[in-house]
């Protein structure tokens, strides 16, 4: 079975590059490399392809139900059960935005009733709300542990950043200038010092 692929094709490329991206097989190619070549690459590397269209495509499966009732998600090491809660129609503005309470063993989010029966929108909305939580978060516990390591070390920094990335838990550029990624906020504090 020949796997089905998009070709992208570039003149300033030099070199076949193989991707999968939200299950997608992607060839980037330049423009002089015949297509039967392409195709021969593709067959070469069809098993390994195979497994990570296969294995994007559960993490998309995962990543639908992640954001739902009763779905589970680490918060500083621990994993809590999801609680959607929400207010009452007449609710006012004010209490519409207080967003996400953390308990033992449970993290409650709250939403405007308008968004019970409409998942798609609901779960996008529980993603944000806990996005700027995880944010707020990371801004009250890592600026006492960088102050705690910079002790230990010796070093010191010029400033710092918190913001969500996809590819990286945090850096440190030549000016001294630290990113913290703010999902850092799930993992164990033992991580989280790691990092820092």
């Amino acid at each position: 079975m020949t796997l089905a692929y998009q070709l992208i094709r570039s003149d300033k490329r030099k070199t076949l590059g193989l991707q999968v991206k939200k299950g997608q097989v992607y060839v980037r190619a330049p423009g002089f490399v015949a297509e039967q070549q392409i195709a021969a690459l593709v067959q070469a590397k069809s098993a390994w392809l195979k497994a990570k269209v296969a294995e994007q495509k559960l993490l998309l499966e995962n990543e639908v139900s992640l954001f739902c009732q009763d779905s589970e998600l680490w918060i500083r090491g621990k994993l809590k059960r999801l609680d959607i809660c929400y207010l009452p129609a007449m609710a006012t503005a004010a209490r519409a935005n207080t967003g996400v309470q953390e308990y033992e063993h449970a993290i409650e989010v709250m939403l405007p009733h308008k968004y019970q029966f409409d998942t798609e929108q609901q779960r996008g909305l529980v993603k944000k709300r806990l996005e700027l939580w995880f944010k707020a978060q990371a801004g009250d516990y890592l600026p006492p542990r960088l102050e705690h390591w910079c002790l230990v070390t010796g070093l010191s920094h010029k400033s710092y950043k918190i913001r969500q990335y996809k590819a990286r838990w945090g850096s440190c550029n030549s000016r001294a200038e630290l990113s913290f990624n703010s999902l850092l906020m799930m993992a164990p504090d033992w991580v989280i010092d790691y990092v820092v």
